[in-house]
């Protein structure tokens, strides 16, 4: 059985790839393997963050399935658990909070290391603040910290682990691990804060890291106050990270030799396209149109199939000959059977069904209903791709049973699940990102 390797980076929009059409030179690398390799045109997330999103990559469900996304339940079995049954080794190398084995992410692999680096001086006294300091002055020490941080680009330091140094993680284990084997890593250099190195900066005048350090609080305090050479600056911060994580991606594939490899993102980032910055479980397609190249198979060339990410394991396993278990709901992207990807969010980890959102596309056409709010979006893509004319009017009705359906199915599937308890670290780690208020 051949190696497999799946590659997934965060927070990385299909429209700036070069591949995807982008006019920037981002992705140098991945557009030259992609040569010869597949690229699916029409590849979505199910959903428009890390939590809700990952277990469409992993497990071939979906994030409001089950009890919500707080962590993976025992229906959701990850991908690594049947390829690690078939005799293959496993390991799996990230530092999203949000992934680790503490929401059940580690099952199935042998190794599983999901590290952050070591925090700067400013970032371990933050730490103490938040673990240590209580009332008035904790709020006065966090205020000051964010207002230092702001004005002056003095980095509290990285809460995830870099590019390069994941890379040699992963590459040390495949060049020392039995065949056949599975690799998951994935890369968080394009997630909000934009720190690049100072050498990918090649996009825009002016910048640094400590330009990317002010803007980081800025954007998360008011991004309605951002002027727009701030927003550019932003673009070309957000664009030195996918260059940067480009380069890492090419030697990372350099090194994996003869092994089917897929690389996608979780999910795409807002730059006030309709209004709003970052991930905020909105379902336009800067938030949900995602690349996703199929390398070391027998395919080749530019696909049209609609595939879902809940389609990626289901594929893999084909490709080796691996059976999926039962609660896999994806499709083989070679199929050509999907009609439609359907997504979800709720708050409360998803379990507050009356203030759901929910997704259908197809490959024209895209619904989106805000329930909690009364609102149904319907966009015709074939005229309207940067969904800016709501056609409310003109919903169809089997968008609206097929959203009414898969909301069936969550409550069908609901469970009374405990949430995880987040310490202080992990919590802090988590505003770091821009993922807790």
């Amino acid at each position: 059985m051949k190696n497999i390797a799946l590659i997934t980076i965060d927070s990385l929009r299909a429209d700036h790839i070069g591949i995807y059409g982008y006019d920037r030179a981002t992705t140098p690398i991945i557009d030259k393997l992609a040569d010869t390799e597949l690229v699916f045109q029409n590849a979505f997330s199910h959903a428009c963050a890390t939590r809700p999103s990952f277990p469409s990559i992993l497990t071939s469900t979906q994030g409001l399935l089950y009890g919500g996304f707080d962590h993976l339940s025992d229906e959701q079995v990850p991908l690594s658990v049947p390829l690690s049954e078939a005799g293959y080794q496993t390991a799996g190398f990230h530092s999203n909070p949000y992934l680790s084995a503490e929401f059940g992410y580690d099952r199935g692999f042998d190794v599983f290391a999901d590290s952050e680096t070591d925090p700067s001086l400013a970032a371990k006294a933050r730490r103490y603040v938040v673990n240590n300091v209580d009332g008035y002055l904790h709020n006065l020490l966090s205020w000051i910290h964010t207002k230092t941080e702001e004005h002056t680009g003095i980095d509290v330091g990285s809460y995830y682990e870099n590019a390069k140094s994941l890379t040699d993680r992963a590459v040390s284990w495949v060049k020392s691990a039995d065949e056949p084997w599975f690799l998951w890593i994935h890369y968080m250099d394009p997630h909000h804060p934009y720190v690049p190195p100072e050498n990918h900066m090649i996009f825009g005048n002016d910048l640094s890291q400590k330009r990317g350090v002010r803007l980081r609080q800025r954007v998360l305090d008011d991004p309605n106050a951002l002027s727009e050479g701030e927003w550019q600056d932003l673009i070309d911060l957000y664009d030195a990270e996918i260059r940067y994580v480009d380069k890492e991606v090419g030697r990372l594939i350099d090194n994996l030799g003869d092994a089917i490899w897929a690389l996608t993102a979780d999910h795409g980032e807002e730059f006030y396209d309709h209004g709003d910055f970052g991930h905020k479980n909105r379902f336009y397609d800067e938030h949900v149109h995602v690349p996703l190249v199929l390398g070391g198979t027998d395919h080749s060339g530019k696909s049209d199939e609609l595939v879902g990410l809940e389609d990626i394991p289901r594929t893999l396993l084909d490709e080796v000959g691996v059976e999926a278990p039962e609660s896999y709901r994806g499709y083989n992207a070679f199929s050509g059977d999907r009609e439609r990807v359907l997504g979800g969010w709720a708050p409360d980890v998803g379990r507050n069904l009356d203030e759901v959102r929910l997704m259908s596309r197809t490959a024209d056409e895209k619904y989106i209903r805000y329930a909690a709010e009364g609102i149904e979006e319907r966009y015709d893509l074939s005229e309207d791709p940067g969904e800016q004319e709501n056609l409310k009017c003109e919903v169809a009705d089997e968008h609206v049973r097929a959203v009414d359906s898969f909301l069936e199915e969550v409550r069908r599937t609901s469970r009374d699940n405990e949430s995880v308890e987040i310490d202080n670290k992990m919590e802090e780690r988590l505003q770091n990102l821009g993922y807790m208020e």
